[in-house]
């Protein structure tokens, strides 16, 4: 038990510290050196827990992606489409300084589109579907990348949109293009 309580604050250590680094420099150049220098560790144990800076930077990212998904129920209809995206966008809100930080990344462009990706799916898969099988593919990674700009704008602009108004706005460029496009 102390040794899995020891690893979980050893990996939360490196996640802090990478986190931070992420605010204050690109990620190419954050070095191992200095996100065990950051965590008050020794390099040993960060190659314990990681390959590299990018299997620590991914695990984050799909710690995030898990309690997402945790932290938001299914959809059934279209209130509880609007309702999903509330949580999310209230779950960004909550974390604000690490959505922040890894949408702001440079680690690859996948992070961000990661980030919602999930929450988009499952909202996806109530819609209908259009046309060919490419063109439904196609249109997904345009609404995908179209709704991570707008969220990472509501980011940078310090959330100067309401949640509920926000929620609303998202589900309208989801949905009605898949309305239009029938």
């Amino acid at each position: 038990m102390a040794d899995s309580r020891r690893t979980q604050m050893t990996k939360t250590l490196l996640k802090t510290a990478l986190i931070e680094l992420l605010q204050e420099k690109p990620f190419h150049k954050i070095s191992v050196k200095e996100l065990c220098d950051r965590a008050d560790l020794n390099r040993t144990t960060f190659y314990l827990h990681y390959a590299d800076q990018t299997e620590l930077f991914n695990g984050i990212v799909s710690e995030l992606e898990n309690d997402i998904l945790q932290y938001i129920p299914p959809v059934a209809d279209e209130t509880d489409q609007i309702e999903l995206i509330r949580k999310y966008l209230g779950y960004v809100k909550e974390n604000a300084v690490v959505f922040r930080t890894l949408m702001g990344s440079d680690v690859n462009g996948g992070a961000k589109t990661r980030i919602i990706r999930d929450i988009l799916t499952r909202i996806r898969y109530e819609l209908p579907v259009f046309g060919t099988e490419d063109e439904t593919r196609y249109f997904y990674i345009f609404m995908v990348d179209g709704i991570v700009s707008v969220i990472i704008k509501w980011i940078e602009h310090g959330f100067d949109l309401d949640i509920d108004d926000l929620a609303k706005i998202i589900h309208k460029l989801s949905v009605v293009p898949f309305i239009a496009m029938e």
